[in-house]
């Protein structure tokens, strides 16, 4: 079923593509990832991002974005034997995602807004012992998305982005209290925190 689902994403992209009212183009780039709520700080898990989207006229004040992408996100705890600290722990996370994003121009940069849905294709896990079975790890995801980019030549841009997941990919098997009302509220399990750059190339429209 989920294969069928990106098929048909893909499908629709290209479709829109071939309209000639649309714009299409290719994205590829790096995640530093860590996730809120697994005891640990730091963007210390690299992923890879590469795709395909489609947008509406660059050009204008506002536009909007939809993609199709691989997405690695995940966790990643480094020991120190030299300090005395042993800990190991890693979260590897595999997305196929589709962001919907409006965009507003400014200049030669433009800032974005919008929501991430992703489909978790593969997740491993490892802790002092070596890889554990990971279990509880939600299917989808949604997540906020937050950013920036600048377009360096007609073609090439550079876009940063922030990602977080809006509701826990996996809960806590044991609910945690908070006294304080939003933290209590943004901390009922494992949340991905992702800042992503990427480079994205934008086909020519046969009509420019």
């Amino acid at each position: 079923m989920r294969y069928k689902l990106l098929f048909l994403i893909l499908f629709a992209l290209s479709n829109l593509q071939a309209q000639k009212t649309f714009h299409a183009g290719m994205i590829a780039g790096i995640n530093g990832c860590q996730i809120h709520g697994d005891s640990y700080a730091g963007f210390n898990q690299i992923g890879f991002v590469a795709g395909f989207f489609v947008c509406t006229d660059p050009s204008k004040p506002f536009y909007f974005q939809m993609e199709l992408q691989y997405s690695g996100k995940g966790s990643k705890k480094i020991p120190y034997p030299e300090k005395g600290d042993f800990d190991a722990f890693e979260i590897r996370m595999q997305y196929a995602e589709a962001p919907f994003l409006i965009r507003k121009n400014y200049k030669k940069f433009y800032f974005e807004i919008g929501e991430t849905i992703g489909m978790l294709m593969k997740v491993r896990e490892w802790d002092d012992f070596g890889e554990v079975n990971p279990r509880d790890f939600r299917r989808l995801e949604s997540a906020l998305v937050i950013g920036m980019g600048i377009q360096i030549t007609e073609n090439l841009i550079i876009d940063l982005r922030y990602t977080n997941s809006l509701f826990p990919v996996k809960k806590f098997n044991v609910p945690l209290y908070y006294p304080n009302f939003l933290s209590d509220l943004f901390n009922k399990g494992m949340y991905n925190n992702v800042l992503g750059l990427t480079a994205c190339y934008r086909i020519k429209n046969k009509k420019e």
